[in-house]
C-alpha cells in the first residue's frame, strides 16, 4: 500500500507476514555483503539486552547503513525513521517501509503526531532507530551535530538511548583506491559497529505542555553527550578521517530547499 501523507505512519507489523519474509530475504544477501566486502564486526551486543525498549541512534556513514545496523543486531529488530518524502516515491517508499521503515511527518506538531507511532512501533518490536544528523555524509568519521527529536522523543516516553557507532577504517594497508584494467576503483571502508551503553533521559516528564523548556534542554544535552561519546569512540578506534566523500544527495529535492548547498566540511 502506498504511503500518503496523513496516513498512519506504523503501516506493516510483524505479525503482517510480507514485512517478516521480505526481511529475511533481503538480509540474505546483506549478510554476505557485510562479511566480504566491508568486513564487518560488531562490538557491545551485550547492551541490547539490558532493555526491551529503547531510542537507537546512530551516525549516518553509508547508504548500507540500515542493512549494517539490522545485521548487527542480530535476532533483534527496529523501526528505521525515514524522511516522509522518502516514503512517498512510488513503489520504493513502499518497498523501505515492508523493510520497518516509518516515516516522519514534516511541518510544526510532527514530533507530538509521530509520538504515538512510536510508541506503536516501541511495542512492537521494542526499538526505534534515528539518524539524528539529519543527513547521510559518506564516509564520514566527524560526526556531525545532532538533531534533538530522538532524545526528545526519549525524555517523553522515559526510555533509554543507545548509541550504535559505526566506526570506517581505510582497507588494505590505508589504501583507498587500486588501479583495474587502467581505472581507479574506489574500495569500501572495513567497518566496526560498535553498540555503546544506554544512556537514560536526564529529565522525563510525559505532559510537554507544562515542560517544554526543561524537556528541550535535557534533549539537547542528551543530544550533546550521545554524540561526544559516539566521536570518542570514532577516535578511540582509530576512524578514519580523511576518506570523507561528502553530503549524499537526497533522493527527493526537499521543497523549499535551494538549488545549490554549500559544501559541508566533513574533518575538522
Amino acid at each position: 500500500m502506498a504511503y500518503r501523507r496523513g496516513a498512519e505512519i506504523v503501516g506493516f507489523t510483524p505479525s503482517f507476514f510480507p514485512f517478516v519474509v521480505l526481511f529475511q530475504l533481503i538480509m540474505l544477501p546483506v549478510r554476505l555483503v557485510n562479511w566480504l566486502l566491508y568486513r564487518t564486526r560488531v562490538e557491545g551486543k551485550t547492551n541490547l539486552r539490558k532493555f526491551s525498549s529503547a531510542i537507537l541512534v546512530s551516525n549516518h556513514t553509508m547508504l548500507m547503513d540500515p542493512a549494517i545496523i539490522a545485521y548487527a543486531l542480530g535476532r533483534r529488530r527496529t523501526y528505521f525513521t525515514m524522511l516522509e518524502e522518502t516514503a512517498l516515491i512510488p513503489f520504493l517508499g513502499t518497498f523501505v517501509r515492508l523493510l520497518g521503515a516509518l516515516p516522519i511527518p514534516e511541518g510544526s506538531g510532527s514530533l507530538l503526531f509521530f509520538e504515538g507511532a512510536a510508541q506503536r512501533a516501541l511495542f512492537e518490536l521494542g526499538f526505534l532507530h534515528f539518524f539524528p544528523e539529519g543527513e547521510c555524509y559518506q564516509w564520514n568519521q566527524e560526526i556531525q551535530a545532532f538533531q534533538p527529536g530522538a532524545f526528545l522523543l526519549a525524555c517523553r516516553l522515559g526510555i533509554p538511548v543507545i548509541p550504535i557507532t559505526t566506526v570506517l577504517k581505510r582497507r588494505w594497508r590505508g589504501r583507498t583506491s587500486v588501479r583495474i584494467l587502467g581505472r581507479t576503483v574506489a574500495l569500501p571502508p572495513v567497518v566496526t559497529v560498535v553498540i555503546g551503553s544506554p544512556l537514560q533521559p536526564l529529565v522525563t516528564c510525559p505532559d510537554s505542555r507544562t515542560n517544554t523548556h526543561a524537556l528541550r534542554r535535557a534533549a539537547f544535552c542528551m543530544a550533546f553527550l550521545v554524540r561526544e561519546s559516539m566521536q570518542n569512540t570514532i577516535n578511540s578506534r582509530g576512524g578514519s578521517k580523511e576518506i570523507c566523500r561528502g553530503k549524499m544527495p537526497r533522493l527527493v529535492k526537499h521543497v523549499g530547499a535551494p538549488a545549490a548547498q554549500t559544501p559541508v566540511r566533513c574533518a575538522r
